[in-house]
């Protein structure tokens, strides 16, 4: 099963990151392979929502349930989509008033072999680019430039 985690330290402050990754409705703007999102619910520390995946040109709905606590954690887990299993992880920490170290993790499952053999290789490069569009995103909303970690 393909997985992918990266570790970066990026200088704005942990809220300032947590905020880009909450923000699920700009990511067609900053993340390429997103053609749609929008939140479907949104409760105290948890929320729904639906993305468009353009993957190697056909387009993909998929749900996800997005459990948080505010500036510190993400975590994302299928609800119904292209994807026999996906789950993804963000952690905040911070590291002074202008910086913190964001963790992501992702593992994911095609269910069918022929969508898995041509979308594998793209959602995979989006994965490996991830946290760069974020921080990139951060970055033109906020100032500075980040570093691995």
């Amino acid at each position: 099963m393909p997985s992918f985690e990266k570790t970066r330290v990026i200088p704005c402050p942990a809220e300032q990151l947590f905020n880009v990754v909450m923000d699920i409705e700009s990511y067609p703007a900053f993340l390429p392979w997103v053609a749609d999102a929008r939140v479907l619910e949104h409760l105290e520390h948890e929320l729904k929502a639906e993305l468009v995946a353009d993957l190697a040109g056909f387009r993909h709905s998929f749900r996800t349930v997005d459990r948080f606590v505010r500036h510190k954690l993400v975590e994302i887990r299928l609800l119904e989509g292209p994807f026999r299993f996906l789950e993804s992880v963000w952690t905040f920490e911070e590291l002074g008033e202008a910086s913190c170290r964001v963790h992501f993790s992702i593992e994911f499952e095609f269910k069918n072999m022929m969508l898995g053999m041509v979308a594998t290789p793209v959602f995979g490069n989006a994965c490996r680019t991830m946290v760069e569009a974020f921080e990139d995103r951060a970055l033109a909303l906020y100032g500075k430039g980040g570093v691995d970690a």
